[in-house]
C-alpha cells in the first residue's frame, strides 16, 4: 500500500527536479528575449527584455522641439507599459513550453528558491 505511494512521490519529486533544471534554462532564454513597443506613431520606442528589464528607449528628436513635456511623458509611459506587457506575454509563452500549460506564475513562485 505505502510502497506504491512512495514510488509515486519519488517519481513526482524526480519530475520536479527536472522541471527546476528546465526552468533555469528557460530563465536564461527569457533574459535574451527583446520586445519593443512604440507610441505616438513611432515617436517613442521602448525595448524590454523577456524578464522585464527596460533595455532601450528611443525618442524622436522632433518631440524635443515642442514645449509639450506632458505629451512626451505620456508617450514614454504608454510605450513602456506596452513593452512590459509584451515582455510578460513572451515570458509566459516560454514557460508554457516547459510546464505543459500549467500557470507559469505558480511555477515561478514554486521555483523561486523560497524555502531552499
Amino acid at each position: 500500500m505505502f510502497g506504491k505511494k512512495l514510488d509515486q512521490i519519488k517519481d513526482t519529486v524526480g519530475r520536479m527536479k527536472e522541471m527546476k533544471k528546465q526552468m533555469a534554462t528557460i530563465q536564461k532564454r527569457i533574459a535574451l528575449i527583446r520586445v519593443s513597443a512604440s507610441a505616438g506613431a513611432g515617436m517613442v520606442d521602448v525595448t524590454v527584455s523577456g524578464d522585464g528589464i527596460v533595455t532601450d528607449v528611443k525618442i524622436n528628436k522632433q518631440l524635443f522641439e515642442g514645449d509639450d513635456m506632458k505629451m512626451l511623458e505620456d508617450l514614454i509611459l504608454s510605450a513602456t507599459n506596452e513593452a512590459l506587457k509584451k515582455s510578460k506575454d513572451a515570458m509566459a509563452h516560454e514557460l508554457k513550453s516547459v510546464t505543459g500549460g500549467v500557470d507559469p506564475s505558480e511555477l515561478t513562485k514554486l521555483f523561486s528558491g523560497a524555502g531552499d
